[in-house]
């Protein structure tokens, strides 16, 4: 007897470390199984009264009976044991301990929690199947109701295979184990699969299953593949987010994703969603990544996702593996409005560049471009996170880029330019770049205080409506102004040569803190106002009737001015040209070693000489027409440090620094004649006292001749 309890005592200390270390109920049988083998073979009814054990020895056992009673159902050995009648059972009551909790009042949510231990048990290397294809159905089940959903309170652990050949829904309760559950194709209904699943192995959807709905939770965080030959639907409840991590992998033309969520309810994908070459159904893998993008036979890797009025987030934020690689040719993305309204939303949220290479758009299933897209796109404010077009896009909704994040239109290649559809607006909250090649883009009501970037070939326009307030860079080829203004802009920037800012269509502009290189153009059709908060240069070519200058801070111009130019604000101009008439207003401030002026030049505000610079031209007035105004403080004459001031310098009609001797600048021509100064001036009454004297003096002197040479006579 105390052998006994020995044994008993070391079986139950050993029992108790398996369970510890493995943290979930053995595979294997319970000790002390009753083997029901030889009533399965004879199709005897079996009824429980504790754990019973089948083991199979090979082939297919199809079993007609049924089990009842209390108790569990472990399947053993190898092969197949087919149930065509459903079967109903209990756990013993001490194994019961799982709770059913539902929340919500009007939109009721159910819960299952602690759950029971498994009482269905599949070893590994056999098969449990239930219903035989044909309409033999049968399933293992013990069922309570809960609002909107039916739930089997006998858990399943699978570390074999669980083959699903039943035409009717099938809740297998939570499922454990490490092995295979696979749903045949064409046995609709589907899977639903409410409550967190220990379940380690692969899921094999062949026609439908209910990752969440409405009215109850999925959680499978341990499950890493998924065989999707059917429509796995995804589904969250208001308030509630739904998480699917596993990658998705199909085998054949026409299975799909769809999704649907309620209220504030949102469903987040954080694997991958890809073709399968090769591999098995518990371990479906691809050869090569390219392929996801090939098209092949039967186009068997066609997949795509269907977007019903839902809210969808793509990415967990911890990585850049992209959900749904693939092409116009191999994938499809549909976003879809609810009869109530309700439109789609889909987010990407990655910490690194992921490209999508498909439009988004809202057909139906394959045929993607028969229908505009409903909803809306959204880049999260995740860091790093980069997402690329290459494909025009047809949603008609908004598209919002986070703080901190990316979105690139085209890729730089001539098969990689996208666009966006005119209808929807463009919240900037990070980085807008455009880079297409070959075909041009139309932007409109973009917002926010994110910037601007044109960095492709191809020409980029804005129409209008334009209020994002970051700064406009112009990397390559042209960016159009057509309608609205860039006056929000904090700032636009030309830092390569060949780049254009043409806003020759868009009436009076004003650009802030305009810097570039030279080679760089900006080209307006009304007046262009330069705006400069900050310190900036700009050393390419402004084409406009008028450019005016304002602004607190200095703007320096060491380029080209096709147009006349008004300064109201403060501006180095060592080594412009204004092709036009230059006009300094009250208040502006110029600094300048040299400038080239071809109209004409009237001047009012201050000047700053710089302190190095010595005897020389300031401004080089090549119109025909005199200085007119003079700086404030600076006469004609005035002395500016060891130097002075004229108005008259050079070749005599322009703005330059002279030694106090007069000497005239190296290489200039002589200082012209008093004559050759405007009569308008003070100087033509200096000129004409000066005559006078000249006169009365000469009188004088031929006077005094004539008396001496008449006394000579005499």
């Amino acid at each position: 007897m105390r052998a006994q309890r020995d044994g008993r005592w070391v079986a139950a200390v050993l029992t108790a470390i398996i369970v510890a270390a493995v943290g979930a109920p053995s595979a294997a049988a319970q000790p002390g199984s009753r083997d029901v083998s030889a009533d399965i073979q004879a199709n005897r009814n079996v009824t429980l009264s504790g754990d019973a054990v089948v083991r199979l020895t090979g082939g297919v056992t199809t079993y007609t009976g049924v089990i009842t009673g209390e108790g569990t159902f472990t399947v053993g050995g190898t092969g197949t044991l087919v149930l065509v009648k459903d079967s109903d059972f209990t756990l013993p009551a001490d194994r019961h301990r799982q709770r059913i909790v539902t929340v919500g009042g009007n939109h009721p949510v159910t819960t299952i929690e602690d759950p029971d231990p498994p009482a269905v048990i599949v070893q590994r290397g056999a098969t449990l199947q239930y219903g035989d294809g044909s309409g033999g159905d049968g399933v293992i089940g013990h069922f309570t109701q809960a609002p909107e959903v039916s739930l089997n309170t006998l858990n399943h652990q699978i570390d074999g295979t669980l083959d699903l050949a039943v035409h009717e829904r099938v809740n297998l309760g939570v499922l454990s184990g490490t092995g295979l559950v696979k749903q045949r194709r064409n046995t609709w209904p589907g899977i639903e699969l409410p409550g967190t699943h220990p379940f380690s192995g692969t899921l094999y959807v062949g026609t439908g299953a209910d990752y969440g709905s409405l009215h109850f939770l999925t959680a499978m965080p341990n499950v890493r593949k998924v065989v999707n030959q059917g429509s796995f639907i995804h589904n969250a409840p208001d308030g509630e987010e739904i998480t699917d991590a596993a990658d998705i992998y199909s085998q054949y033309y026409g299975n799909d994703i769809n999704f649907h969520t309620w209220g504030t309810g949102v469903v987040r994908m954080s694997g991958v969603y890809s073709w399968s070459d090769n591999g098995s159904d518990t371990d479906p893998a691809l050869s090569d990544p390219s392929r996801n993008f090939a098209g092949v036979p039967h186009r068997d890797n066609k997949r795509g996702v269907n977007i019903e009025g839902a809210t969808v987030i793509w990415g967990d934020g911890t990585n850049n593996r992209f959900f749904l690689p693939g092409n116009e040719n191999t994938v499809y993305i549909n976003m879809h409005a609810e009869r109530n309204g309700t439109r789609s939303v889909l987010t990407f949220d990655y910490n690194g560049p992921v490209t999508v290479d498909a439009p988004i758009s809202g057909g139906r299933y394959h045929d993607t471009m028969a229908d505009v897209g409903r909803g809306d796109v959204v880049i999260a404010d995740t860091p790093g996170n980069a997402v690329t077009f290459t494909a025009p896009q047809n949603y008609d909704g908004n598209t919002t880029i986070g703080g901190g994040a990316s979105l690139r239109l085209g890729d730089g290649s001539p098969q990689g330019d996208s666009s966006l559809l005119p209808t929807g607006e463009i919240i900037d909250n990070g980085e807008l770049i455009v880079q297409n090649a070959t075909q041009g883009v139309q932007l409109a009501r973009i917002s926010g205080p994110g910037s601007l970037t044109q960095a492709g070939p191809a020409t980029t326009t804005l129409t209008g409506d334009l209020t994002y307030k970051g700064r406009t860079t112009v990397k390559a080829g042209t960016l159009a102004v057509t309608g609205g203004t860039l006056a929000a802009s904090a700032g636009v920037d030309l830092p390569a040569a060949g780049t254009t800012l043409d806003l020759t269509q868009a009436g009076d502009q004003t650009v802030n803190n305009l810097a570039g290189v030279e080679g760089s153009t900006v080209t307006a059709g009304g007046t262009l106002t330069l705006h400069a908060t900050t310190a900036t240069t700009f050393s390419g070519t402004v084409g406009a009737p008028t450019v005016t200058t304002t602004g607190t801070e200095t703007l320096t111009l060491t380029g080209t001015v096709e147009g006349a130019m008004d300064n109201t604000g403060t501006v180095d101009a060592t080594g412009l040209t204004v092709h036009g008439a230059y006009t300094q207003r009250p208040g502006a401030r110029l600094t300048a070693t040299r400038m080239t002026v071809t109209g004409p030049v009237t001047l009012a505000g201050t000047f700053e000489p710089d302190p190095a610079h010595g005897p020389g031209v300031i401004i080089d007035n090549q119109g025909t027409a005199p200085v007119t105004g003079t700086f404030d403080g600076l006469p004609e004459g005035a002395a500016v440090g060891t130097l002075q001031l004229t108005y008259h310098g050079g070749d005599g009609n322009d703005v330059a620094l002279t030694s106090k001797t007069d000497t005239p600048e190296p290489g200039a021509a002589p200082t012209r004649q008093a004559a050759t100064v405007s009569a308008s001036g003070p100087w033509w009454w200096l000129s004409a006292a000066g005559a006078l004297v000249l006169l009365g003096g000469l009188m004088f002197v031929l006077r005094r001749r004539s008396r001496n040479q008449n006394r000579s006579r005499t």
